[in-house]
């Protein structure tokens, strides 16, 4: 049992809390579709389940280590009492940072400053069914995992669709339809390549997780993806996956993986490994060595009068900002 209790914090009623407690994320993927939903709600539900002393709620104890998403942090920040010793944990993800957090968590590596603010990778995808190996090294179904309205207008043109037939290739997106069916986006049994490449105008995005990426490889399943630092910061070889910036360069590396049935197992062969590295008992080992070797001794620390006093400042400041920005 930990010295002090793990609290992972979310804004909601207690009926949400409780539905949430009830929730077996694997059986019921699409109940999660939020940031707080996967690294709070989720966090708790793995933690729990592989034996960690963590608790979910929607009220904030005064000691201990207190895990929250950066969205909810106007609702937080009341309920911290002005003489709380608990350690305030923000869980970052693509938003700025909260400044009156003690420790911040980060989606991306090189936001990570092993100091305050500390890289845990994005949980796989809940229920996530792979591809089917028996479906060999075709390309028959291209899978954007998104909806039609974010994807750059090169992939929306005629000489896209064109070439995608010209190679017998389905070209599918995430989209909800009225009256038909919808998209299951945990299933991937009949995807044989990702592509994932943001509008050509905006260049290297520096704050999306890689989150994408370790799905494609615990899927099997080869990936086509832009220019994100997400994705290059965990890149070892050209294995991992194939780079493309716009449509041209997407269309020359699907013709790559039609042409080389050889790339393409090969491809399969090395994601399958990498993703290892980003499953879920991979994910808990990281939360948990991050829990035990600084969160908890650092909200032990918190206990001290120096830790208070250094709460009791921030409270401070926060207020004057929020005075100011009136």
């Amino acid at each position: 049992m930990n010295p002090l209790p793990v609290t992972f914090y979310l804004d909601a009623d207690d009926k949400s809390i409780a539905s949430w407690q009830a929730l077996c994320p694997d059986a019921a993927p699409s109940r999660l579709v939020l940031g707080e939903d996967y690294w709070i709600a989720l966090s708790w539900m793995r933690l729990r389940a592989a034996g960690v002393d963590v608790a979910l709620s929607n009220r904030v104890p005064d000691q201990g280590v207190v895990v929250f998403y950066a969205g909810d942090k106007r609702a937080l920040w009341p309920a911290v009492q002005r003489d709380s010793r608990a350690l305030l944990v923000a869980v970052r993800s693509d938003r700025q940072p909260v400044g009156f957090a003690d420790v911040e968590i980060v989606q991306n590596a090189a936001s990570s400053d092993g100091k305050r603010c500390f890289h845990l990778p994005h949980w796989p995808q809940p229920g996530l069914v792979a591809r089917d190996a028996a479906r060999g090294t075709a390309l028959r179904t291209l899978l954007f995992p998104g909806t039609p309205q974010n994807l750059d207008e090169g992939f929306r043109s005629p000489r896209w669709h064109d070439f995608l037939a010209s190679r017998g290739i389905r070209f599918r997106c995430h989209e909800k339809t009225p009256g038909a069916v919808q998209p299951v986006w945990n299933d991937l049994h009949d995807v044989d390549a990702f592509l994932a490449i943001r509008p050509e105008a905006l260049g290297l995005i520096g704050n999306k997780p890689a989150w994408k990426l370790f799905n494609a490889w615990i899927a099997g399943v080869p990936a086509i993806l832009g220019p994100e630092s997400g994705y290059r910061e965990l890149r070892e070889s050209a294995l991992d996956f194939i780079e493309a910036a716009n449509v041209e360069q997407a269309m020359a590396a699907i013709a790559r993986l039609c042409d080389a049935p050889g790339l393409y197992a090969a491809m399969v062969e090395n994601g399958l490994r990498r993703g290892a590295e980003f499953g879920t008992q991979a994910t808990v080992a990281r939360w948990k060595a991050l829990i035990d070797d600084v969160l908890l001794p650092r909200a032990l620390a918190q206990q001290t009068g120096s830790g208070l006093r250094l709460r009791r400042c921030g409270r401070e400041l926060h207020a004057r900002l929020n005075r100011a920005l009136k």
